[in-house]
């Protein structure tokens, strides 16, 4: 038998793979709004966002981060960690939203109605609008958006049947929306969303035959046994469609090792680290709802506009 397959050091995120994005972004933005510099504004103000995300995950090794620019939605930000505590995850969700809405918030209330640049109609304090509700907007208590993300983990666990159910609740939110306001391109959100929970209950199944024949994968890679790391690749061959033509043999590594060898590292053991009390979650409720309180008017008055 083999040692197990060497954790590949070649990063799938990369600036190549965020400058492609962002061209990607910059066209399909461009066929929507044919205006250059209101997208060079949009997309300054979802890069700040996003990289208050990423300077979080950072700040708490997360491994494997990256900003993406998504064509008609926006961006995201990605990275990896074994182990989550409430704590360090409710700052990352936040480290987005929070401070742009507040940097929005001062420019919408100190800055001028001077235009950025001469023959342009955005000035700063339209910037500093556009700021709040983009980052506002994220605090709605809608999955995938940043307070969905903020309820379903601290509040709701992420895992269960009211997690799923709430899930599904948001989806049908966003599909209402977008077909109320005529956006059609919002579907492509639940439409990602179904498609991620149908995954996600597919690598549960895998888990549960991890967990079903006692195989030790309580550990970060470097640390998983040989064993273990054949186990598992035995029963990813066996049910994940990607790999089920691979050869169960451990004398020799399949040419799509480095895939299998990264899913593999997906079903290693992952806890959530319940450590904010009931106070602290109720603190941050509350200081959640009273600035949903001051941005719910703005954005329902967008609505009855665009309606």
């Amino acid at each position: 038998m083999l040692p197990k397959f060497p954790a590949t050091t070649a990063k799938r995120n990369t600036p190549a793979s965020l400058f492609i994005s962002l061209i990607i972004y910059l066209f399909a933005g461009y066929w929507m709004i044919p205006d250059p510099f209101f997208l060079l504004i949009l997309i300054s103000i979802l890069f700040f966002h996003e990289a208050g995300h990423w300077l979080a995950m950072r700040y708490f090794n997360y491994q494997d981060t990256a900003i993406f620019f998504i064509p008609f939605l926006g961006a995201m930000v990605s990275g990896s960690k074994r182990n989550l505590s409430e704590s360090q995850s409710a700052l990352i969700i936040l480290a987005g939203p929070v401070p742009g809405f507040l940097l929005g918030w001062l420019l919408f209330q100190f800055g001028n109605h001077t235009p950025l640049i001469p023959n342009h109609t955005i000035s700063w304090a339209q910037t500093g609008w556009l700021m709040m509700m983009l980052n506002g907007a994220n605090l709605l208590p809608i999955f995938p958006l940043d307070g969905g993300q903020l309820l379903n983990r601290v509040y709701l666990g992420e895992e269960g049947r009211v997690s799923n159910v709430y899930i599904i609740f948001s989806c049908l939110c966003l599909t209402g929306l977008a077909l109320y306001m005529s956006y059609y391109f919002l579907l492509i959100i639940p439409i990602w969303v179904i498609w991620r929970q149908k995954r996600n209950n597919h690598y549960k199944k895998i888990e549960r035959i991890i967990e079903e024949r006692k195989i030790d994968n309580d550990f970060d890679y470097p640390d998983l046994p040989d064993s273990s790391y054949w186990e598992i690749r035995e029963i990813l061959i066996q049910v994940h469609p990607a790999f089920q033509t691979i050869s169960k043999e451990r004398d020799s590594y399949d040419q799509r090792e480095p895939a299998i060898q990264y899913t593999i590292e997906h079903f290693l053991k992952r806890s959530l680290i319940q450590d904010l009390s009931f106070i602290k979650k109720m603190g941050l409720a509350l200081g959640w709802t009273l600035l949903l309180f001051a941005i719910i008017p703005v954005i329902l008055q967008l609505i009855n506009q665009s309606g």
